[in-house]
């Protein structure tokens, strides 16, 4: 297992994730990466637009290995 960092940006506004998850595997990056976007999209107002919002995945170490995009509305909606 190792520790890696999900932090949301959209190129202007960073929320930065200072505590990290255990991951084992490429499956639980994507897992973590969404619930790291939605924890942040059910924080605010639901009229935002987050199109240009994305999920920054780094190791231990600050290196990026995965960037994802935050869910559209309509994805958050049928899930």
């Amino acid at each position: 297992m190792a520790v890696h960092y999900f932090h949301c940006t959209d190129g202007i506004d960073l929320v930065l994730d200072r505590t990290g998850r255990n991951v084992r595997c490429a499956e639980d990056l994507l897992e973590n990466a969404c619930g790291a976007a939605e924890r942040i999209m059910d924080a605010l107002p639901p009229e935002l637009d987050w199109s240009a919002w994305v999920v920054s995945v780094q190791d231990a170490g600050g290196r990026q290995v995965a960037v994802f995009s935050f869910p559209l509305r309509t994805q958050r909606l049928a899930a």
